[in-house]
């Protein structure tokens, strides 16, 4: 793996989260809803079925401070059952959304009965420690707007569209910067003709160019 990571190989796929629904319940989540807090030892795993879900924390100031946003297919809760460990953010029903919670017990079950299952959560939490690592490297290292423009192209990866939504806020809150700092971020990628305004986002002028870009920027020997 590059300077970027494999996003899309920690979804579930959609034959795989059929096979869970058995072992769990689906709760519904109306938006703004706490689905759980920082601290929980509440062992399960939580899987996205519909709608978006925020992972972040509040600081003692009262501030937040977005981690991610979930979407289907999306695991969370993993620490929970392979190390017994506490839940270490917050998760809040970012719209409306369905969750697939399956208990700890229905969950050994699940993963007895279907291996296939079990080494993809196994697989996907090591991708996610891999990108939590580089994340921290980057936060160490690299320039907010070099930052800024990672995010934007993991984006991309994602969802495969040139047009990423863009509230500068939620960057903001990603990069854990003020929205001016990453205002001034977006505009110097703006002037680096990376990127294109559009209303409620940005487009990526040349992939290819931003890749170079990434890749020089990073300054790392490839892995």
């Amino acid at each position: 793996m590059s300077y970027i990571h494999g996003i899309a190989q920690t979804v579930m796929p959609d034959d795989y989260l059929d096979n869970c629904m058995p072992y769990g319940n689906v709760k519904a989540y109306a938006a703004s809803t706490t689905i759980h807090d920082r601290g929980s030892k509440n062992k399960g795993l939580s899987i996205v079925v519909s709608g978006e879900v925020k992972i972040g924390n509040y600081g003692l100031d009262g501030s937040y401070q977005i981690t991610t946003i979930l979407r289907r297919g999306d695991t969370f809760g993993e620490f929970t059952l392979y190390a017994s460990l506490a839940r270490t953010h917050h998760a809040q029903a970012l719209t409306e959304c369905k969750i697939l919670q399956i208990p700890e017990p229905a969950f050994h079950s699940l993963v007895s009965q279907h291996p296939a299952i079990a080494a993809f959560i196994t697989r996907s939490l090591a991708i996610k420690l891999h990108a939590a690592l580089e994340r921290l490297d980057d936060i160490r290292r690299l320039p907010t707007h070099v930052q800024l423009a990672k995010l934007i192209y993991q984006a991309h990866l994602t969802s495969r569209r040139d047009f990423i939504p863009l509230r500068q806020s939620d960057y903001a809150e990603r990069l854990g910067v003020t929205v001016l700092t990453a205002h001034k971020s977006l505009t110097k990628l703006y002037d680096m003709q990376l990127l294109e305004k559009r209303y409620g986002g940005v487009v990526i002028s040349n992939i290819e160019r931003l890749e170079k870009f990434l890749k020089e920027s990073s300054s790392l020997l490839p892995i």
